[in-house]
């Protein structure tokens, strides 16, 4: 789309009269460059005078982080990171892949970079990546520019990757390319809160829909249909709101809108790029198209007040509209909506019922108010309450240190025969099976009053990262759990 068009598309719902720092970026003047500046250690990346805007990243990721940041398989990932949208402000952006995958054939080798326009107000970098077989190359050549109606930098982002061999890919089938997943910095809210916690951003991702309606995906941690199969309309925008510092877009140019599709990772919030090339694009250049900036106020809030959460499909989580939220200490009195944004400063994650049917919420009935984990059945297999949600990986404090956990529930039965009923839990690497055995308290069988159980676990192993949590039964009968408290121990 030429260069106008954009302006004049984006441009419609800017105010030009802009007071202070706004008429002031509005008024600036950039002078781009990709620069080499060193230490101990050297860093490059581009540069706005002496503002940088953006750097180049090529560390080497050890777990957990290549598990947690879904890096698997790209030890060395090539990011552009810390990426700034106006002069002066900080960082909306944490990172952009500049590396394509499908399946095992990933780019994660740096083959080149290409600069033109440096000390102008127009720098074009092309980074040449390709798999270590050399199956597929591909050039993301970035022209990063400054639009003054928007006060914005905009980053735009022109992809040409070539297939050495089609049937390396496939045998004449459709092969999808994930072609970037950026995330954003300070997204999503800490789950807990602790001393020294970050500050949250954002509440929704709003997308214009192939019909021309402006859509809403709520920042929670469910992996429901809301966060999949996202597709938009030509030229279409995706962003992130609603910030008053800033909202960061990204538009979908030429025909990538046709054949990409989104999807939204309910841990972290990254934005899955998708392209699907049929096995006759295969055999000439596949091309992307899209760019990044930050969406002008006006704009980001229309968009936000316009925007409508979609239909949950019929099934998504049995069809329940809320989970038990998982708190610390918790009287299960909270829910956590599936298809609602967060609420407040932290971003919480929730118990699921597991393995045999039986586990209920009842919101009648508990120890110490109206909330209580049910699990009631007549088999003599295993039902629960499970929860996956502490641990530095699910965005509470750091493991440095932690000397293990204290973990407390008082259940209450009713005619429970086999093991009978405990909390159990394990230490994890995400996205990995566990390696690291259910540490179980004491277990309780029979009809009894409430009781206290309690679990004592030892520190964290190495590299792993997040403990899942499980209120069980094993066997016949009901069971209730009240009044959770986790104490992480230091």
């Amino acid at each position: 789309m030429p260069v106008t068009r954009f302006r004049r598309c984006i441009a419609a719902c800017v105010l030009f009269a802009l007071p202070g720092a706004a008429a002031a970026r509005a008024a600036h003047k950039p002078v781009f460059t990709w620069q080499v500046r060193g230490d101990v250690n050297y860093r490059q990346g581009i540069y706005d005078g002496d503002e940088q805007i953006a750097v180049l990243d090529m560390s080497t990721l050890d777990e957990p982080m290549q598990a947690l940041m879904f890096f698997s398989k790209v030890e060395r990932p090539l990011l552009l990171r810390q990426i700034k949208l106006s002069p002066g402000a900080k960082p909306l952006v944490e990172a952009v892949q500049l590396f394509w995958k499908t399946g095992d054939v990933i780019t994660t080798r740096l083959d080149g970079i290409a600069v033109e326009g440096n000390g102008t107000d127009r720098l074009t970098v092309a980074f040449t990546v390709k798999d270590p077989h050399d199956a597929l190359t591909v050039t993301r050549t970035l022209t990063v520019t400054y639009d003054a109606a928007m006060a914005s930098y905009v980053y735009d982002f022109r992809d040409r990757a070539v297939v050495k061999d089609p049937e390396t890919l496939s045998q004449g089938g459709r092969v999808n390319f994930e072609f970037c997943d950026p995330w954003l910095s300070n997204s999503p809210a800490p789950s807990q809160r602790f001393p020294g916690m970050w500050k949250g951003r954002y509440r929704n991702f709003v997308y214009e829909a192939p019909d021309g309606r402006v859509a809403a995906i709520p920042h929670n941690h469910f992996s429901s249909s809301l966060k999949g199969g996202i597709a938009f309309k030509q030229d279409g925008v995706f962003a992130a709101v609603y910030e008053p510092d800033g909202c960061p877009a990204f538009q979908f140019l030429d025909d990538t809108p046709a054949k990409t599709h989104v999807s939204i990772c309910p841990w972290g919030y990254d934005i899955h790029m998708g392209y699907a090339a049929e096995f006759a694009d295969l055999f000439k250049p596949v091309a992307t198209h899209f760019r990044l900036f930050q969406l002008p106020d006006a704009r980001a809030k229309a968009m936000n007040a316009a925007a409508v959460v979609p239909a949950l499909r019929p099934g998504d989580f049995g069809g329940a509209t809320e989970l038990p939220m998982y708190e610390r200490v918790s009287g299960f009195d909270k829910g956590v909506a599936i298809a609602k944004p967060r609420e407040g400063d932290i971003d919480p994650w929730f118990w699921l019922p597991q393995n045999e049917k039986g586990a209920v919420w009842d919101r009648t009935a508990g120890r110490s108010g109206p909330g209580s984990l049910k699990i009631e059945k007549t088999t003599e297999g295993v039902a629960s309450w499970s929860s996956m949600s502490e641990g530095q990986g699910y965005f509470t404090e750091p493991w440095t240190p932690c000397k293990g956990y204290e973990i407390s529930v008082w259940v209450k039965t009713s005619g429970v025969t086999g093991p009978g009923v405990s909390i159990g839990g394990a230490y994890h690497v995400p996205n990995i099976p566990p390696a690291w055995p259910l540490s179980r308290s004491e277990r309780v069988k029979g009809t009894n009053d409430w009781t206290r159980l309690v679990l004592r676990m030892g520190p964290p192993p190495e590299k792993t990262s997040i403990m899942s949590l499980h209120l069980q039964m094993a066997g016949k009968g009901i069971c209730w759990f009240d009044d959770l408290e986790v104490k992480m121990l230091k």
